[in-house]
């Protein structure tokens, strides 16, 4: 019965904690003000553009050269290693002249000719920018330029010149810009002159950008004629205008135009619908692909590519991170970090291209409903006012609400990972209802601060969307005005070019202005959303990148060396070192150690033992005086090369979740099956791996399985025998094997440590007695050094006492 009224409290304290109706409870911790946001536009906009070394690889391709294949390092943005583009201009030149000079297009700057002209005189003079300004501004405008320019091109020759020739022209004009930025060349006098070239390629960012742009060309077309054939042709009955009577034409309808008929009938506007069929139909085919399998394919391929890279980037810097920085935080909030805020740089990547695609749409809205009324242009613009204005409001709190939300789902990760790792302990213990209760509280928490976020999103997008629709029909009142009177369209004489119905204020034109005023705003309402949610994509950069920036403590030396051998000795020389300031855990710490020598270290709990391995692995740095290897200082050593010629089996024995053969040459990969088998030997697992089910290719879990503590503790011996280093630190080797295993383990590691120095850090004395030096530390200073014989020979010794003290607790066990 007390179960069941516990069950129910339960329930409602947790019905409590997730209120249907309003925020819930936050700690302040977790509920920062907009005082405590720390970021502006340019702080987002920074956070975005560090993403650039791991977008670059796919924007700017690889070098394929001929007989060596495509390369493995990111291509340049321009030229280097000899590589030039310098004939890039010329080429775009001699390709913009050949159009007039062949009588392709006429040689006139008359209207609408220098609609063309203009573009393409632009983008030939900004190649020459590009070929030969000095880096830096001059040649990032000149970036802009062309990339401007060629848009105007491809615009002005497709949609207002009239015919084929013009649209091959800009095609050409083009198509001569992108050939000179992928092919470049260089003249070798390598005993022969020879002229090389090489090829940018796996462009993919800059594939899938021109695929995009590509389907808004053609839909944006598409849309104008269509839009003509429905609401005036279909619709209304009016003849075909010119530009549609080609393209029924090319269909094999008959010649419908003004010229021809002054009405169209019934049948010939049954005949115009299969027209639309058609179209739709033709639409569908190349479009349906391409939207529902190419682009989602090749978008997913690219942004996971791009989201490992920074993953493997974020893990190798973790790795090289001291051990100060894992010791002072929670794994699960680094599991978080790589997991799902490394995520995030696939998230900015999608969002900045919808942003983009959404901006130039927006633009491309404004001019063409501009065109048709300046109006209409100025009331799709003024939208922005109140969306910059709304912005400017809502992306602080955006972003302290994020940082909140990432903070306490990081705590949930780490919560969780705590609770599996100590899963032994919860059960022995009987705390399951406390480690609930304890997830319970933190996933509450994350929840609570997620719902303050997406609270705020609605919050914004509502009131925006009420604001877009305040506009739109403002507009859509005025444009149906226009319509009902015919009025004429502002620019007729630029928009008679497309050869279309839309120089006068008809149902076609209201239909399509309309259909472009709706998209403006809608435009406008997803680049603030987007922009909305890139303050949380942020924020999680953020904390990716608070890890990218840390320097290790401990890194190799401009001047570094590799440690190749071992021949002298070990010396610590008054070395001095400390967790914290001002709490010493090594003070003036002095001993040296020869190759064939075991030294044994010892002392009271906390006194510094397990620390003097630490500094010399340089999993930290001394903070006074030196160790030194064979007369050179550890911290002159490469790191790796340092750690290379050390092995160590830890008191934790860390086990992986792979075959026991693995988990032993885990730190020797390329270990043979004799290695292994030796270090099987040594470490005496005889016994047991001969009764596991596969033997050494027995799958373990990653902690251990149902393998024993003190067969556990061999297979780490036998991980750090089979790594065959001249150096090898045992930590608490022997304290869970029984006293026969122990004296064969140490048995077999004094033959097999011939020529090697081994550091012991035990409290065995049957262990102890086989070193030739014996350190006693007691609050970091070594207060006893020798053999065992000569220890146990000073009167009221520190190691005298301890040996006698676990003598007489054997005795009296």
């Amino acid at each position: 019965m007390s179960d069941i009224v516990q069950d129910i409290a339960d329930n409602r304290a947790r019905s409590r904690a997730l209120p249907m109706f309003g925020p819930g409870y936050l700690p302040p911790e977790l509920s920062p003000g907009v005082e405590q946001d720390k970021s502006g536009f340019r702080d987002v906009l920074y956070l975005f553009l560090r993403s650039w070394p791991y977008i670059r690889y796919y924007f700017l391709g690889r070098w394929w050269i001929p007989g060596k294949g495509i390369g493995t390092t990111t291509a340049e943005v321009l030229a280097s290693e000899g590589y030039s583009f310098a004939y890039a201009p010329f080429l775009v030149v001699a390709v913009a002249l050949a159009g007039p000079m062949t009588g392709l297009v006429p040689a006139t700057l008359e209207w609408p000719w220098f609609l063309m002209y203009v573009p393409t005189i632009t983008i030939a003079a900004s190649m020459f920018g590009l070929a030969f300004a000095p880096p830096g501004r001059w040649q990032a405008l000149s970036i802009a330029a062309v990339i401007l320019s060629g848009i105007g091109v491809v615009t002005s020759s497709g949609f207002f010149m009239e015919g084929w020739p013009p649209k091959l022209y800009g095609t050409a004009v083009v198509a001569a810009c992108i050939f000179g930025w992928t092919v470049q060349f260089r003249i070798r006098h390598n005993g022969e002159t020879r002229l090389e070239f090489r090829v940018r390629a796996a462009t993919h960012l800059v594939y899938f950008y021109a695929i995009n742009f590509g389907q808004r060309f053609l839909g944006l077309a598409l849309g104008l004629i269509l839009g003509d054939l429905v609401n005036q042709n279909l619709l209304q009955g009016e003849p075909l205008a010119p530009s549609l009577q080609k393209i029924a034409m090319f269909f094999g309808v008959p010649e419908w135009a003004y010229t021809a008929v002054e009405e169209l009938t019934r049948e010939q506007k049954v005949e115009l619908m299969w027209l639309y069929v058609k179209i739709e139909l033709l639409i569908w085919v190349t479009q349906s692909p391409l939207n529902t399998f190419v682009n989602p394919y090749y978008n997913m391929w690219i942004m996971q590519q791009i989201n490992q890279d920074l993953r493997i980037a974020l893990v190798e810097r973790w790795h090289q991170l001291s051990m100060s920085y894992h010791s002072g935080h929670r794994t699960g909030d680094s599991i978080f970090r790589v997991y799902q805020d490394s995520a995030m740089v696939v998230s900015v990547i999608g969002h900045l291209l919808a942003m983009t695609l959404a901006s130039g749409s927006y633009l491309t809205c404004v001019v063409l409903v501009t065109l048709l009324s300046p109006w209409l242009g100025l009331m799709a613009a003024t939208l922005l006012i109140p969306a910059f204005m709304w912005s400017y409001w809502a992306m602080p709190r955006m972003r302290v609400r994020a940082l909140a939300y990432r903070a306490a789902a990081s705590d949930v990760t780490a919560t969780i990972q705590e609770a599996f790792g100590a899963i032994k302990l919860i059960k022995a213990f009987g705390t399951r209802k406390r480690a609930q209760k304890r997830f319970e509280d933190d996933a509450v928490m994350a929840f609570n601060a997620a719902y303050r976020v997406r609270n705020l999103i609605a919050v914004v997008t509502i009131v925006m969307y009420t604001l877009a629709a305040t506009f739109f029909i403002g507009g859509e009142f005025a444009m149906a005005l226009w319509a009902n009177r015919g009025d004429p369209a502002f620019a007729a004489e630029l928009i008679g070019l497309l050869g279309l119905s839309y120089v006068v204020w008809n149902l076609a034109t209201f239909r399509w202005g309309e259909a472009q005023f709706r998209e403006s705003s809608h435009d406008i309402r997803g680049v603030l959303r987007g922009w909305m949610t890139a303050q949380d994509m942020a924020m999680g950069l953020r904390r990716v990148f608070d890890i990218l920036d840390i320097e290790p403590d401990v890194k190799d030396r401009e001047d570094a060396v590799p440690m190749t051998r071992f021949q002298r000795e070990i010396r610590f020389d008054n070395v001095r070192f400390a967790y914290e300031r001002g709490r010493p855990v090594l003070d003036n710490v002095s001993f040296s150690a020869t190759p064939g020598t075991i030294t044994a270290i010892i002392g009271p709990t906390g006194s510094g033992k397990s620390t003097l391995m630490t500094l010399l692995l340089r999993l930290y740095d001394v903070d006074a005086g030196t160790i030194s290897i064979d007369g050179i200082d550890v911290r002159d050593y490469q790191v790796e090369a340092l750690r290379g010629n050390i092995a160590i089996a830890l008191q934790e024995n860390v086990l992986f979740a792979m075959s026991v053969r693995d988990n032993i040459r885990y730190v020797a990969p390329g270990a043979d099956d004799a290695t292994v088998l030796e270090a099987v030997r040594v470490a005496c697992m005889d016994d047991y791996v001969n009764g596991l089910p596969r033997g050494l290719d027995t799958t373990l879990s990653d902690r251990g399985g149902k393998l024993s503590t003190g067969q556990r503790q061999r297979l780490s011996i036998a991980r750090a025998v089979v790594r065959d280093t001249p150096i090898l630190v045992l930590d608490e080797p022997t304290a869970a094997l029984d006293a026969a295993t122990e004296h064969r383990v140490m048995t077999n590691l004094a033959e097999w440590g011939h020529g090697r120095a081994i550091f012991l850090i035990t409290h065995r004395i049957s262990t102890i007695r086989r070193a030739d030096n014996i350190l006693y530390l007691d609050h970091g200073h070594i207060v006893e050094s020798g053999d065992h014989d000569t220890l146990m020979g000073i009167e009221h010794g520190r190691y005298r006492a301890f040996v006698e003290a676990e003598s007489h607790l054997k005795r009296t066990a």
